[in-house]
C-alpha cells in the first residue's frame, strides 16, 4: 500500500486500529529501523547477508491488540515482502479456545505475540517471553533507534531488566479543546507549556464555565490520566502484591482534577462521568477535555459532515513533574521463549517495528516510537484533516518513568478510577476515597490468588 493515499481503507485502519486498540486508550505507533542495511557498519550488512529471508518455515502469531482485518491489510502483507515463504498463522483470542491457558494446556504456545504492555506481567509469570536484548545483539539489531523511556519501560516489567518486547504504540494524551465554545465567550485559545496549577489554566475555565449555558470548563479521561498518571505513581507493590494507593501523589492529581472540575460556578458534579469523551466529541459542550488520541472517531465525524472546530495542545503538566506527560503504554511485539524459532520472530518484529512500517503506521494515527525525526513527522500525514492540527504537540511532553507493573493494575486503576469520580461528583474526600479504594485492590487481589 502507498503511504499517504487517501483512500476508504486508509480511514478505516485508523477506525479498525482505536475500536481494536480501545484497551490503551491510543491508535499510538510503533518501532525500529528496518534491519536491512540500516543497522550501520560492515556488520550490519554481513549479518543481513547471513541472515536468510527466504527460509521456509510456520510461524503462529497471537494478537488480542488489533483486529483481523488490521492484521490482514496492515501487518501481515510487509511480512510476505521480506519473508516470502514463512507462513503466519493468526490466533484470534477471542475465538473459542484461544485463551492463553487453553494454548498452554495445548502446547500450541505462540511464537509471536501483540499486546499491550499490561498484558505482558501475565505472561512473563508464566515464563512465555523471550528476553529480545541477546537475540537483537546477535543479529546486529540496533536497539538505539527506540525512544528510550519506551524501552526502559519495557524493561522494568521484568524484576531482572529484559527486554520482553519492542514497542509498536504509544498511547498518546493532549489536551482537546473545542474552538467553537472558546470563540462564542472571546476567551483565547490554550498554549502549549501550561501546568495544571498555572493561573492561566485555572483563568481559561472560569471563563468557560457557563452552567446557564450547560458548558463545562474542563473535563478528564480518568483512565488515562490516573491509569499512566505523570507521577509515575504505582497501584500495587509487585513485592507485596499490596495496594499502594493511598500515596500522597494520587490524592494530589484527584484533588487537582476535582478543583478544576467546580471551577466558576455551580457545575454539576452529577454530570461528571470518568472518561469525558461523550460530552467532548457528541454533546459537545465542554470546552477542554484532557484524554487520549480519538482521531480516527474525529476524521470519521468529519468524513460525515459532522464534524466540528477542535484542536490540542501538550497536556498540561504538574510543577512537580515540569514537561512530563502520561507513562508509556502501548502494544508490543514480543517473541515467545518457548518454541525455538526466537531468531526468525525477532527478525519479523524487527521489520514491524522498521523506519519504513512506521511511517505507514503514522499515516493512519499509529503513533511512533522511533526517534527518527522523519518517522516522527509521519504522524497524521495520511490523513489531510489532520495536517492543518497541531500534531506536533504530541510529542512535547516528556514520556516519564514507568512504575513497574503487575496484573493486577488494570482491576486496581478502575477501582481508583470509580473513587476518583465519587470525590469529583462530591460524594466524599479524597482520603476516603483512596483508603476504600486500597481496601477494596487488597480484597481483589485476595480474590484472585485465592481463585487459583
Amino acid at each position: 500500500m502507498e503511504f499517504g493515499m487517501k483512500t476508504r481503507r486508509s480511514h478505516k485502519a485508523g477506525l479498525l486500529l482505536l475500536s481494536a486498540f480501545a484497551a490503551i486508550g491510543a491508535a499510538g505507533c510503533g518501532g525500529q529501523p528496518e534491519v536491512q542495511g540500516k543497522t550501520g557498519g560492515e556488520d550490519g550488512k554481513a549479518a543481513e547477508k547471513a541472515f536468510d529471508y527466504n527460509q521456509t518455515a510456520t510461524l503462529t502469531m497471537y494478537n488480542p491488540t488489533v483486529s483481523p482485518d488490521y492484521y490482514k491489510d496492515y501487518i501481515l502483507p510487509h511480512i510476505k515482502k521480506k519473508f516470502p515463504n514463512v507462513t503466519i498463522e493468526h490466533i484470534n483470542p477471542s475465538d473459542p479456545g484461544n485463551g492463553i491457558d487453553n494454548l498452554i494446556s495445548a502446547k500450541k504456545l505462540p511464537d509471536i505475540y501483540l499486546m499491550a504492555t499490561n498484558g505482558i506481567p501475565n505472561l512473563m509469570e508464566k515464563g512465555l517471553l523471550a528476553n529480545i536484548e541477546p537475540i537483537a545483539k546477535t543479529n546486529k539489531i540496533d536497539l538505539t533507534v527506540f525512544e528510550e523511556p519506551m524501552l526502559q519501560s519495557i524493561r522494568g516489567i521484568s524484576d531482572k531488566g529484559e527486554l520482553l518486547g519492542l514497542p509498536w504504540t504509544y498511547g498518546s494524551t493532549a489536551l482537546f479543546y473545542n474552538k467553537d465554545i472558546f470563540d462564542r465567550y472571546g476567551v483565547a485559545y490554550p498554549k502549549s507549556g501550561m501546568t495544571w496549577d498555572s493561573p492561566e489554566l485555572r483563568d481559561m475555565i472560569v471563563k468557560l464555565n457557563r452552567p446557564q449555558d450547560g458548558v463545562k470548563g474542563i473535563m478528564f479521561n480518568l483512565g488515562n490520566m490516573l491509569g499512566q498518571n505523570q507521577l509515575s505513581l504505582p497501584f500495587v507493590d509487585p513485592k507485596t502484591e499490596k495496594a499502594l494507593v493511598q500515596a500522597e501523589g494520587f490524592k494530589r492529581i484527584i484533588d487537582t482534577f476535582a478543583s478544576l472540575y467546580k471551577l466558576g460556578g455551580s457545575v454539576d458534579p452529577a454530570d461528571f462521568d470518568s472518561s469525558g469523551q461523550k460530552a467532548f466529541i457528541t454533546k459537545r459542550n465542554v470546552a477542554l477535555w484532557a484524554g487520549n488520541a480519538v482521531y480516527p472517531m474525529l476524521i470519521d465525524l468529519e468524513k460525515k459532515g459532522n464534524g466540528f472546530n477542535w484542536d490540542i495542545v501538550s497536556l498540561p503538566t504538574f510543577k512537580e513533574a515540569s514537561g512530563v506527560g502520561t507513562q508509556y503504554f502501548g502494544a508490543v511485539w514480543s517473541v515467545s521463549a518457548a518454541n525455538g524459532k526466537q531468531e526468525l520472530a525477532t527478525q519479523i518484529i524487527a521489520l514491524l517495528t522498521s523506519a519504513e512500517v512506521q511511517i505507514e503506521g503514522g499515516g493512519l494515527i499509529r503513533f511512533p516510537t522511533l526517534k527518527d525525526p522523519v518517522v516522527k513527522d509521519s504522524l497524521g500525514k495520511g490523513e489531510s484533516f489532520l495536517q492543518a492540527k497541531n500534531m506536533k504537540a504530541l510529542q512535547l511532553n516528556k514520556i516519564p518513568a514507568a512504575t513497574t507493573p503487575t496484573k493486577y493494575d488494570g482491576t486496581a486503576a478502575g477501582i481508583v478510577v470509580g473513587k476518583a469520580v465519587e470525590v469529583i461528583r462530591d460524594q466524599k474526600d479524597s482520603n476516603t476515597a483512596l483508603r476504600e479504594a486500597a481496601e477494596e485492590i487488597d480484597k481483589k487481589i485476595a480474590d484472585i490468588r485465592g481463585a487459583k
